[in-house]
């Protein structure tokens, strides 16, 4: 046994020597909070223009009104899907992709924090969504 060395010394004797920037990874990692996308919103909108559309998500429904109107999808909301910076909603007849990325309007150059994908029954529209940015307006 080591009479001349300190217990404190045998410990640190037996422990393995890990680079300093490991051991700064580490503890980095336990000071942030995981990254998450935005929670959802309990009502979203989503529009676009030619062919005008709207997507209203809420209440436990996609509705989705396409051609000005002369399309009408409502299906039940299913649980969305996260994907690269957004989320999916999938149905046998409604997709609806939401990528947290600025988008104006083509007609008005309203500001939106999302742009939006709809495939209604095999046709892709894209718009949209989110709460208005007036600070993004063109």
């Amino acid at each position: 046994m080591d009479k001349g060395r300190s217990v404190m010394e045998r410990v640190a004797a037996g422990m393995p020597r890990w680079p300093a920037y490991v051991m700064l990874a580490a503890a980095a990692a336990c000071a942030y909070p995981a990254v998450t996308t935005p929670p959802v919103a309990e009502t979203y909108r989503a529009r676009g223009q030619e062919p005008g559309w709207v997507l209203l998500i809420a209440d436990g429904k996609l509705d989705y009104a396409g051609d000005y109107g002369a399309v009408r999808i409502t299906v039940p909301r299913p649980h969305p899907r996260t994907t690269f910076n957004g989320r999916r909603y999938e149905t046998r007849r409604l997709t609806v992709d939401v990528t947290h990325s600025r988008c104006n309007d083509a007609m008005s150059g309203h500001g939106y924090p999302d742009t939006v994908t709809v495939t209604a029954d095999g046709k892709t529209f894209r718009g949209c969504g989110g709460e208005r940015r007036p600070d993004w307006d063109m």
